[in-house]
């Protein structure tokens, strides 16, 4: 009897000890469940992009992007995006070199999104850099060698889109963009802004 009353209390004590662990755990699988459901992809983003270069021709934009989005409405955005277009410019061989150019950009950003039931507008601003290649082509010892030069340039867009809820957290959604680059170079010159047009589902990532 003595021996249970000495070991009572330290039983008592791991006890109340473990239940709290278990409450702090489940609290925090909570919460980390909330934040997770809380960041969102989209599944399928394709469109048009009109790059307004009298070098490149518009051609398809792959878009792919996470976002979080927060109770208050706020959204964190991050792209990359692939763009296809054909070059053509005359060389310094008056020459037309003509050929399909790889464009892509790494751009991130913060926005707002409005809710009404199951139709949400958002608009997004978002910066960054845009990768393409810069073809030299030169005449040496009578052979055409073309040198394919890596170049980026800074990019700002703006994204204005709205959002049909289909589904619990799953989203149809259209979105139209414009924006400009840092600097005049290369095949962009015109100061013009280019712009676009996307359609696409997304959804939670994490269920």
């Amino acid at each position: 009897m003595k021996n249970l009353k000495s070991i009572l209390p330290k039983i008592t004590l791991l006890s109340l000890l473990y239940c709290c662990s278990v409450v702090v755990a489940n609290a925090q699988v909570q919460a980390t469940s909330d934040l997770a459901q809380r960041f969102f992809v989209p599944a399928i983003q394709m469109g048009y992009i009109n790059h307004n270069s009298s070098n490149i021709s518009d051609g398809i934009m792959i878009q792919t992007s996470m976002e979080y989005r927060t109770r208050k409405h706020l959204l964190f955005r991050g792209n990359y995006d692939y763009f296809r277009g054909r070059l053509s410019m005359n060389t310094n061989i008056n020459q037309t070199y003509s050929a399909k150019i790889p464009l892509s950009e790494l751009i991130g950003g913060v926005g707002y999104r409005v809710t009404e039931k199951r139709h949400n507008l958002f608009l997004v601003a978002q910066t960054g850099i845009r990768f393409y290649e810069n073809p030299s082509v030169e005449i040496s010892n009578g052979n055409l060698n073309i040198d394919q030069k890596d170049e980026t340039v800074g990019t700002m867009r703006y994204t204005l889109g709205y959002e049909y809820e289909v589904f619990n957290s799953v989203f149809l959604n259209s979105e139209i963009f414009v924006g400009h680059l840092y600097q005049n170079k290369d095949f962009w010159q015109n100061s013009k802004p280019f712009y676009g047009i996307t359609f696409g589902v997304s959804s939670r990532f994490f269920w």
